[in-house]
């Protein structure tokens, strides 16, 4: 191992970008108790505008990056005002709605007040000032960086220890309730967390843009936010101070690796070994303090049936069921190849999703890495597809993924649901850069060659094999098979559900001293979660890899991840037919209707904002109540058939001594 001195400047210059990073992380959770994964696209908008203020308006840069400074200010401040209706609300789906967030900044680097009218020139910088370490070029970006970013924290903390907001925010960190039968604003104290945010992320932005063209709208990628998370868990997500300087430290250790080791592989691969010894070294810091980290009890995510023990609202949902399925059956006799292949598509995700309803909608933990499971499943298709029967392989890929799924989610024994979110993504960041795109490695010690990742990286091809003596090589035969395999999916979820697996998982997820009272084995429950969820997400791959027949690395980017968790909370963050409903939602509205403005802005992260906030049922919540208009409608029509027919009136009273009186 060599470490030279411009290795050492280099890595401290990288860590003071996740340093500012991580104080924006650690800011909004130690005040909201919210994990914002829009915390780096808070300060891109702001990049982006600094660029067109300087080129297009032709401001001076100081002005410029007051606008810019202002703008981001102004973000921050009002995506708190958005999500504060969230706050009383599971943290889970307010970190999800901080996903959805980021979607919509993305798509604001894009509109034409924003977005610079050139978009390959050089960022601009204030100084034209450099040095040289040997024969190593220090450029004035990086000079900026060096001198700023302490300026920016050190000024962080004086204003967090000496100022009244400063002194409001660690009051409201501690006991917010307290904080606020003291006197503190406490919705005022977190807008001003989040413009601080705002602004810190605008520094990083605008720190590590010089050297780029000012097409920055992925200047921030989820690689540096994990890596910025984990310094903020260094901190136990409280201490600034500490979360600043194990950043440095992770920039430092970042670059050494970079520079003695040939592989990226290897460098990723010890990354993820950091990361998930943080959390195993800190966690008794994460989880004491005097506020939880997490609420305990989380609200029900889905509307249920006016009448679940009636008999005929069970054949109405029966029946709607049989219906769908029969629908969709008839489909490929009649839509064209394209068509059937989406139907499949739209199969393979909702098992994805149902496997993350699993895990996060019953067992309350959050995985942000699901399709790296994925991606196990698929590897085993691409190196057994051509040796192992299907009806054999989709099991056997399951069982093996389980057992992934439950070393990945290990950390979940001693950590909770929002922390484990770290551990899953940085996992799936590793397994697409490492495992997937490296072949074959080196075995150490015993110095042999074992090939587990993709045959190709860029593009892996597999034929698709036969089930049961059935060719799948069509699409509507595959389509057939993918609707066979989703129903055969659902019943068992429902089976485990109707067996009580969901009535563990849930009461666990919602109170654990009380479910472990009443003799529930805590980790054992945890560690089925992770089984089951990664069993079907095992098979999924599989099933994707055949669907597709040639991927590569990109078929299971770390972002799909975020495509399943957004599917589970629009369809229903506990429903099996939310998941349906989600992958129906997400895959086929744009495949069926085209990338209109309309589809862009329901699928987008607005659409994902807007069904958190306004409809926190999910689309199982409409088709419930849809269910219980069709079962009043029905009863409705019943009664009214077997009312007795009307009297006919004076008639037959006359006839009638006693229908006389009656009548009279």
């Amino acid at each position: 191992m060599s470490v030279p001195s411009f290795v050492l400047v280099n890595g401290v210059i990288t860590g003071l970008s996740y340093g500012l990073l991580a104080l924006g992380l650690v800011l909004i959770y130690r005040t909201n108790r919210v994990l914002n994964f829009a915390q780096g696209q808070l300060g891109v908008v702001a990049a982006v505008f600094l660029v067109k203020c300087y080129y297009d308006f032709g401001f001076n840069y100081w002005f410029a990056l007051v606008l810019a400074l202002a703008l981001a200010a102004a973000i921050g401040a009002l995506s708190e005002l958005l999500l504060r209706r969230l706050f009383d609300r599971p943290r889970m789906l307010v970190m999800v709605a901080t996903i959805g967030l980021s979607q919509v900044l993305f798509v604001f680097t894009a509109l034409p007040f924003i977005r610079p009218k050139s978009l390959f020139r050089p960022f601009p910088v204030p100084v034209d000032v450099s040095f040289h370490i040997g024969t190593y070029l220090f450029t004035s970006g990086q000079v900026i960086t060096l001198v700023v970013a302490p300026i920016v924290a050190i000024g962080l903390a004086v204003f967090v220890k000496w100022s009244p907001w400063g002194l409001a925010m660690r009051a409201m960190a501690q006991n917010s309730d307290s904080a606020r039968l003291s006197g503190v604003w406490v919705r005022r104290t977190s807008t001003v967390a989040w413009t601080l945010a705002g602004v810190l992320s605008a520094f990083t932005a605008i720190l590590a843009s010089p050297g780029q063209t000012s097409s920055l709208t992925e200047v921030l990628s989820p690689e540096l936010l994990l890596l910025a998370l984990t310094a903020a868990m260094v901190g136990a997500m409280v201490n600034l101070t500490v979360a600043f300087v194990a950043a440095i430290g992770i920039g430092v250790v970042q670059a050494i690796l970079v520079w003695n080791l040939n592989s990226t592989a290897q460098v990723d691969l010890v990354l993820f070994g950091l990361v998930l010894a943080v959390l195993l070294v800190r966690i008794a810091a994460l989880r004491t303090g005097p506020r939880g980290e997490e609420r305990s009890g989380w609200m029900e995510s889905s509307h249920r049936p006016l009448r679940t023990d009636s008999p005929l609202r069970r054949r109405v949902g029966a029946g709607g069921v049989v219906v769908a399925v029969v629908v969709v059956a008839l489909l490929p006799l009649v839509v064209s190849t394209g068509r059937s292949f989406l139907i499949s598509q739209i199969c393979i995700y909702a098992v994805v999703a149902l496997s993350l309803t699993v895990l996060t909608g019953w067992a309350g933990q959050v995985s942000l890495g699901q399709f790296g499971l994925v991606a196990c499943g698929a590897l085993m298709a691409a190196h057994l597809g051509a040796s192992v029967p299907l009806v054999l392989l989709m099991p056997f890929a399951g069982a093996v993924t389980a057992v992934i799924a439950v070393i990945v989610g290990l950390p979940a024994l001693r950590v909770r649901g929002l922390y484990l979110a770290v551990s899953t993504l940085a996992f799936s960041v590793w397994f697409m850069g490492a495992v997937l795109a490296t072949p074959c490695w080196n075995l150490p010690l015993v110095n042999r060659r074992l090939c587990t990742g993709l045959p190709n990286p860029q593009s892996t091809l597999i034929n698709r094999p036969t089930f049961l003596g059935i060719d799948l090589g069509s699409e509507r035969a595959f389509a057939w098979f993918s609707l066979a395999v989703l129903v055969a999916s659902v019943l068992m979820v429902r089976l485990w559900r109707d067996r009580g697996v969901a009535r563990r998982l849930i009461s666990v997820r919602d109170n654990e001293v009380g479910a472990g009272a009443m003799g529930i084995p805590l980790a054992r429950s945890k560690v089925l979660a992770f089984a089951l969820s990664g069993f079907m997400a095992g098979y999924a791959g599989v099933w994707l890899a055949f669907a597709t027949e040639r991927f590569s690395t990109a078929t299971f980017d770390p972002t799909f991840s975020i495509l399943v968790v957004s599917m589970v909370v629009i369809g229903g963050l506990d429903s099996i037919a939310g998941a349906v409903l989600g992958a129906l939602y997400l895959v086929g509205l744009p495949a069926l209707f085209g990338t209109t403005p309309t589809i862009q802005f329901l699928t987008s992260g607005l659409g994902l904002l807007a069904f958190i906030l306004y409809l926190p049922g999910g689309l199982a919540e409409l088709l419930h109540r849809f269910g219980d208009l069709v079962t009043l409608g029905i009863e409705q029509l019943g009664r009214r058939r077997d009312a007795p027919p009307p009297m006919s009136g004076r008639l037959d009273a006359g006839l009638d001594p006693v229908a006389g009186e009656v009548a009279g």
